[in-house]
């Protein structure tokens, strides 16, 4: 607001009148509750805000590594190499730049905390997955995605969601999940780096989808300013 005047401001049918800055700043910040808009503050890093705030894609910046499992079977383990190592070559003859490969076991969560992170593998089989997604509302095993309070059970769901990195204002971990090596495979079918795919924060689909197309997918959505499953805006299936 310039000159810190007051305004007046109408949105959605709800009017707030003369509004000054706070001293010294120059925007009015509001938030949505209960249906209509009150005054509020400036988010905080750890919400969603203009330095971090998704979708999928924006783990792909801050010098991304990617970290792949070597805790699972030995089809697991050479799913998560093969997949990090192709897409790592994706990722250099499309956008010329070069990544780190790390095996979960080398992965050190306490440096370079505002680098970004690409996770290979699920929680059964990645050690990199508790100390970057201990918190996190999206989990996945060998047997099931729970988004939430969604669960979805079978051994061929693929899961790709977005969190931001502990530690970091502005670093995201972005992981590419299944439930078992068929779900796990079923993530390779995924374009992530060709431009115009928009991936949401967070998407579940099953093998079927190879047949079904986007009837397919079994959860979708994004979460919300405070990055939980309960205030964001997500779908989801019956079965």
């Amino acid at each position: 607001v310039a000159g810190g005047a007051p305004v007046s401001i109408e949105l959605d049918g709800t009017k707030l009148p003369s509004l000054t800055p706070a001293r010294g700043e120059t925007r009015i910040h509001l938030t949505r509750a209960s249906g209509t808009w009150v005054r509020g503050t400036p988010p905080g890093p750890a919400m969603k805000n203009p330095l971090r705030n998704g979708p999928f894609k924006e783990a792909f910046a801050h010098r991304m590594q990617f970290v792949y499992a070597t805790h699972g079977t030995p089809e697991e383990n050479a799913w998560a190499f093969h997949k990090a190592r192709f897409d790592a070559e994706t990722w250099w003859y499309r956008g010329n730049g070069s990544v780190d490969l790390v095996p979960d076991h080398a992965f050190d969560p306490t440096r370079d905390r505002d680098r970004g992170v690409v996770l290979y593998g699920n929680g059964d089989n990645n050690t990199a997955w508790a100390p970057l997604l201990q918190g996190s509302p999206v989990q996945v095993t060998r047997t099931r995605v729970k988004v939430g309070s969604i669960e979805k059970t079978g051994s061929d769901l693929a899961c790709l969601f977005l969190r931001p990195r502990p530690g970091s204002d502005i670093a995201c971990v972005a992981v590419i999940s299944g439930t078992g090596p068929v779900g796990l495979r079923l993530t390779d079918r995924v374009p992530v780096f060709l431009a115009g795919v928009a991936l949401p924060d967070c998407v579940v689909f099953g093998s079927d989808a190879l047949s079904r197309g986007a009837a397919g997918a079994r959860i979708a959505g994004f979460f919300g300013v405070d990055w939980t499953v309960e205030n964001g805006e997500f779908a989801s299936t019956p079965e």
